[in-house]
């Protein structure tokens, strides 16, 4: 959960980076919200509190959210290393 977060923090200033760069934002929900007050609540606040809460209850959905939570992380991982090392 702690490396979700980490990794949603990091996707949000990348954005930034390659928005400048001419790219745009491929996420369909959040794309109408880029450059209004919108996009860093939902990215900064909304999602860490929804892990949050998602960890506050892991005594009733641990081993659903055990089994599941590799899935966000991986592919933040692979959003990184192609931000990084495919398009940087």
């Amino acid at each position: 959960m702690l490396g979700i977060g980490v990794f949603n923090i990091v996707d949000y200033l990348l954005t930034f980076e390659f928005l400048a760069l001419g790219f745009y934002e491929a996420n369909p929900i959040l794309a109408p919200m880029i450059g209004t007050y919108e996009f860093p609540v939902v990215k900064l606040m909304l999602v860490p509190l929804v892990l949050v809460a998602l960890w506050q209850h892991k005594d009733r959905i641990g081993n659903v959210l055990i089994k599941l939570s590799w899935i966000p992380l991986v592919s933040y991982f692979s959003l990184m290393v192609y931000y990084r090392f495919l398009i940087g």
